[in-house]
C-alpha cells in the first residue's frame, strides 16, 4: 500500500512539473521566485530556470528566443515538463501564460502588484490557478502510446457446442484441421481460471489543428524605469585649432612651422585623458503605470577631467595640465514600442531631448595669456534611439544639434567680436542589465565645434577660425528602480 501511494505521488507530481521562465521587467527576478516558491508549496515540481536556459543554449537558443513556441516544445520533451510559465511585469501587473508541452497557450491571468512584488494571497492564487490550468489539460502530456492486444485463446470454450456433424464432414473434405487447444487453455481450464479477453487499444484524440490557439510571446516591458542613477569615468581626447586667415584646421597642420600665419595656435592631448562622471535620469510619471506620458522626464550629467596638453605655435611650446568641465540637463519624451522582426519582440524607444549643456576648457594659469578658457554654455536638441537585444545588451545612440554654441568673451576680445558658432555631437554604445538593479553602459561621444570670427580683436584685425574637438569614451556602472 505505501509503494502504491508512493508511486500515486511521483506521477501526480511527474504531472506537474513545471518551469517558470524569466519574467520581462522582473529586474531582481523576484516574482518569478515568489511563483516558484508557491507552485512548490502546491506540491508541484519546478524545474530551476537555469536548467531551462541551460539546455536551451545547448540547442544553441539564447535569451527570448527558448521563450518562443518550438522552444518550448523541443525543450519539454527534453526536460520532461508538463508545461512551461512565462509572463511579464509592466507596470503594477503581473500577466502569466501557461504553455503546453506542445506549445499551446493553455491560459492567461493577471495579477496586481504591490511595490514590484506579488501579495502572498495572490502568489498563492496564481499556483492554484496554474495547476489547476495543468489538471484540466492533463490529456495532453500523457504518452499516446497502443497497448498492445493480448494473444486471443485458441482453444474452444467447453461450453460451446460442436459443430454438426455436415459441417464437420465438409470441413474435413476440405482438407481444413480442426482447432486444436493450447496447452495455456488447457491449463487455464483445468484451473478454474477464465480465459483473458483481448485489450482494447487506447487512443487519445489530438485537437484539430484550427482549434489550436496561438502561442502568445509575452510583450516586453515597454516604459522607462522611475529613476536611474550611474556613477563611472570618461576617458577623452581634445583637440584645438586657431589662425586668422585660413578655411580649416586642415589647412594650418598641412603648412610648415614657418609658413603658419603668427598668432596661430594648436592645441592637442598627446594621449588620452580621465576623469569622474555622473548621470541622473528620472521618470516620475512611469509611478503611475502603463500611460501616454510615462516617457515624459528629466536626464542629467556631469563630468569632470584632469587632462595634460601639448601646445604648438604662438610662443612657448610645452605641456601643461588643463581642467576639462562639462555638464548637461535635458527635459525628454521617449515612446517605447516593440520590434517584432524577430521571433519575440525587442523593447525599443525613440526619444527626443531638448534642454542646454556647457563645456569649458582652461589650461594652467601659465598658459593663459597664449590660450583663453573656451567655455560654451547653450541651447541644445537632440535624438536618441535604444533596442534592447538581450539582457546584457541594449544598443543605444544618440544626436545633438547644438543651438549658437558662441565661444566665450575672452576669445572674441581676441580673435573677433563678431562670431558665427554651430555644432554637433553624436553618441553610440551598448549599455544591459547586470544583476538585480545594476546596470552598465559603455558609450563613445563626439563633439565638434566650429567658429567664425569677423572684426577687429586684440591679437587677430581681420578676423579667422577656430575649431575644437572631443571625442572619447563614457564607461559607467549604475542603478535603475
Amino acid at each position: 500500500m505505501l509503494l502504491c501511494v508512493l508511486l500515486t505521488s511521483f506521477w501526480a507530481r511527474a504531472e506537474q512539473r513545471v518551469a517558470v521562465l524569466d519574467f520581462t521587467g522582473d529586474r531582481r527576478d523576484a516574482v518569478r521566485k515568489q511563483l516558484e516558491r508557491s507552485l512548490q508549496a502546491k506540491g508541484s515540481d519546478v524545474i530551476k530556470g537555469k536548467l531551462y536556459a541551460t539546455h536551451a543554449r545547448r540547442l544553441g537558443l539564447r535569451g527570448r528566443e527558448a521563450h518562443t513556441d518550438a522552444a518550448i516544445a523541443t525543450l519539454s520533451r527534453e526536460l520532461k515538463l508538463a508545461a512551461i510559465v512565462r509572463g511579464a511585469v509592466s507596470g503594477r501587473a503581473l500577466t502569466v501564460e501557461v504553455v503546453s508541452a506542445s506549445g499551446r497557450l493553455l491560459g492567461t491571468d493577471s495579477y496586481p502588484l504591490k511595490q514590484g512584488r506579488l501579495s502572498k494571497k495572490d502568489a498563492f492564487r496564481a499556483a492554484s490557478t496554474i495547476l489547476t490550468t495543468l489538471r484540466g489539460a492533463a490529456t495532453e502530456v500523457v504518452p499516446h502510446e497502443s497497448v498492445e492486444p493480448a494473444e486471443p485463446v485458441a482453444s474452444m470454450p467447453q461450453d460451446v457446442a460442436p459443430l454438426p456433424p455436415a459441417k464437420a464432414d465438409a470441413r474435413a473434405s476440405s482438407g481444413v484441421a480442426p482447432p486444436k487447444p493450447t496447452t495455456t487453455a488447457d491449463a487455464r481450464v483445468s484451473s478454474g481460471v477464465a480465459p483473458s479477453k483481448p485489450t482494447a487499444t487506447v487512443e487519445v484524440a489530438a485537437a484539430p489543428a484550427e482549434d489550436m490557439a496561438p502561442v502568445k510571446t509575452p510583450a516586453p516591458v515597454m516604459g522607462p524605469r522611475w529613476v536611474s542613477v550611474r556613477l563611472g569615468g570618461a576617458t577623452t581626447f581634445r583637440s584645438y585649432c586657431a589662425a586668422p586667415g585660413i578655411t580649416s584646421c586642415g589647412q594650418l597642420e598641412s603648412q610648415p612651422q614657418t609658413e603658419r600665419p603668427e598668432r596661430s595656435l594648436l592645441f592637442g592631448t598627446p594621449s588620452p585623458y580621465s576623469g569622474f562622471s555622473a548621470g541622473l535620469d528620472v521618470f516620475p510619471l512611469a509611478l503611475l503605470g502603463d500611460t501616454a506620458l510615462e516617457g515624459l522626464g528629466v536626464t542629467a550629467e556631469l563630468s569632470r577631467r584632469w587632462p595634460q596638453v601639448r601646445i604648438q605655435g604662438g610662443g612657448p611650446g610645452g605641456t601643461a595640465s588643463a581642467v576639462d568641465m562639462y555638464w548637461s540637463l535635458f527635459g525628454t519624451y521617449r515612446l517605447y514600442f516593440p520590434l517584432s522582426f524577430t521571433a519575440t519582440p525587442l523593447p525599443a524607444f525613440v526619444g527626443l531631448r531638448a534642454g542646454g549643456l556647457s563645456h569649458s576648457f582652461k589650461v594652467a594659469e601659465e598658459y593663459q595669456a597664449l590660450f583663453p578658457k573656451t567655455g560654451r554654455t547653450h541651447a541644445s536638441v537632440g535624438l536618441d534611439v535604444s533596442v534592447t537585444l538581450a539582457r546584457l545588451a541594449r544598443v543605444e545612440a544618440g544626436f545633438l544639434y547644438f543651438i549658437r554654441p558662441q565661444p566665450g568673451r575672452e576669445q572674441q576680445d581676441r580673435y573677433g567680436p563678431e562670431v558665427s558658432s554651430s555644432g554637433f555631437g553624436l553618441e553610440a554604445g551598448v549599455g544591459g542589465e547586470l544583476v538585480g538593479p545594476l546596470e552598465y553602459s559603455v558609450r563613445y561621444r563626439f563633439q565638434k565645434y566650429a567658429d567664425t570670427f569677423s572684426g577687429a580683436g586684440t591679437e587677430w584685425t581681420g578676423g579667422g577660425i577656430s575649431q575644437e574637438r572631443y571625442s572619447g569614451l563614457n564607461w559607467t556602472l549604475g542603478a535603475s528602480f
